[in-house]
């Protein structure tokens, strides 16, 4: 037994999940040129996109509701209080952002959105302008997402190699430390 705070298993699978979703929504439009053959072209690489981005909005929903329902393990020490408070802004950020981008995508968009080519999520009439403006909010949203999580590895990375805390476990499956 891990003698160790760690986060619940329902909060590693929706972590480890929106982790892989994440990835591939922003692999996708980064290399559209190399995978959208793989897809058929690029309207339906986005389609991919823009669906697997809806879920990536709903398991963020999840997450937070499960974040203010069953709360988060103190995995950092209460003397460490400069790394406590930019972990939760990074963390809080991401969240911010995992919700900030699917609706600037859809918002941005003049087309229906088909989700996973089972329904069609109709678009709204928006001027020119205002699309101009959500397409900004999107590809900056992004490139900031991306920054910040490259900064969450690292810190997970930085925690787990350099000062051997149980921050990386706390996230991991327990099977992978328990012997």
């Amino acid at each position: 037994m891990n003698n160790y705070p760690t986060y619940s298993s329902k909060q590693k699978w929706i972590h480890w999940i929106s982790a892989i979703l994440v990835l591939i929504v922003i692999t996708l439009p980064l290399a559209k040129d190399s995978l959208s053959h793989l897809f058929g072209g690029k309207n339906e690489l986005f389609t991919w996109h823009k669906s697997l981005g809806i879920i990536v909005f709903c398991i963020t929903i999840w997450r937070i509701y499960v974040v203010i329902k069953d709360g988060v393990p103190e995995v950092l020490p209460k003397h460490e209080r400069f790394q406590r408070i930019l972990s939760k802004a990074v963390q809080g950020i991401i969240y911010l952002l995992l919700l900030i981008l699917p609706l600037s995508g859809y918002l941005m968009s003049g087309r229906s959105i088909h989700f996973l080519g089972l329904i069609s999520i109709r678009n709204l009439s928006l001027s020119n302008d205002v699309h101009r403006f959500f397409h900004s909010v999107h590809i900056i949203g992004a490139y900031l997402l991306i920054a910040l999580l490259l900064l969450h590895i690292a810190a997970a990375i930085y925690h787990h190699v350099w000062v051997k805390d149980n921050v990386l476990k706390a996230m991991l499956p327990n099977r992978w430390f328990n012997h």
